[in-house]
């Protein structure tokens, strides 16, 4: 072999030595596509460590910051420690400026119980219409529970139907509105068609009273349906509010005096919301207030005692923010 062919043999090697140096050094790199996805995963990891889970995403140093309203928003003290949950899910969080005070598993699906009526509510309203003569059936008064005093024959508006559905929780009105849209199959396939317009991506509902622990939601879908019921039907808060109704069938003469079975009516700052509860899933609520002049929606699944965890969670909110 000539001087030439060994200088050519020589230079190839150096070449191929250094090639395999280069990818060497780059292993690490070589699983993002570039220097910036670098960044992102480690600034993705400090950010991790530096957030309390309580909060889902809040950063620990966060600073005081002003709402799109123009209030100055809260800050939180945090020599406070996280308030204690026994519930599954929770979530507190403002309505008109989406400040989160607390989140706790908010992706958690949970049974939700009769809170599903405020689904049933607004296709009754939507699909039926709101001064509709709806007639009691024997089927629907045949279902779980007396809630209401609904008689077979009595025929009521549906708006009035609605409110005897919320405010006492009647089984027998919900099943009335399936069985005036012609089945259940039909009024739930309307129920989940709405869900999912509203965009509760992991909602799915089996009946119209909440009576099938299949009937699954979470905190982050109900807080889309409190905003969406805020914003096209506030009548249906405004209707849970009250501390009893009067109501009357329109092919009779009797009225009936009916009592709200929300444990929060006649508590101060109640802007109304709905409860459920199943074995199941325990105790559930969706409720509305007004706090150190915020509007807050107070969203719990699964609780044990919701009368005694919801004022504490309240309270934790009064001492852990700076208002």
């Amino acid at each position: 072999m000539n001087i030439k062919w060994q200088a050519l043999i020589f230079a190839a090697l150096i070449l191929i030595s250094l090639g395999l140096t280069r990818v060497g050094s780059s292993g690490f790199l070589s699983m993002f596509s570039s220097a910036e996805e670098v960044q992102e995963h480690i600034s993705t990891d400090t950010a991790r460590s530096a957030t309390s889970p309580f909060f889902e995403g809040r950063s620990v140093d966060s600073a005081s910051t002003t709402s799109p309203l123009g209030k100055v928003l809260p800050v939180r003290k945090w020599s406070v420690l996280d308030a204690p949950i026994n519930a599954e899910a929770a979530l507190i969080q403002s309505l008109d400026e989406s400040f989160p005070f607390l989140h706790y598993r908010t992706y958690k699906t949970w049974p939700i119980a009769s809170i599903t009526k405020l689904i049933t509510a607004i296709v009754a309203l939507e699909d039926i219409g709101e001064n509709k003569k709806i007639t009691v059936t024997q089927e629907a008064v045949k279902a779980e529970g007396i809630a209401g005093g609904l008689v077979s024959g009595e025929v009521y508006t549906t708006e009035d139907l609605i409110k005897i559905m919320l405010i006492t929780s009647s089984n027998d009105a919900a099943f009335t509105f399936e069985d005036h849209m012609g089945g259940r199959t039909e009024f739930i396939r309307l129920m989940n068609k709405k869900a999912g317009e509203i965009g509760m991506k992991d909602t799915v509902i089996h009946d119209a009273a909440g009576l099938s622990e299949l009937n699954i939601s979470n905190a982050n879908d109900l807080l889309k349906l409190t905003k969406y019921i805020i914003e096209n039907h506030p009548d249906i808060f405004n209707w849970t509010r009250l501390p009893n109704i009067l109501v009357q069938p329109t092919n009779d003469q009797t009225t009936k005096s009916l009592l709200n079975v929300n444990p929060f009516t006649n508590t101060e700052g109640f802007l109304g919301g709905k409860t459920g509860t199943l074995p199941e899933a325990k105790q559930n609520l969706l409720s509305l207030f007004s706090f150190n002049e915020y509007r807050i929606v107070v969203i719990v699944l699964g609780s044990d005692d919701r009368v005694k965890e919801v004022p504490e969670f309240l309270q934790w909110i009064e001492e852990a923010y700076e208002f």
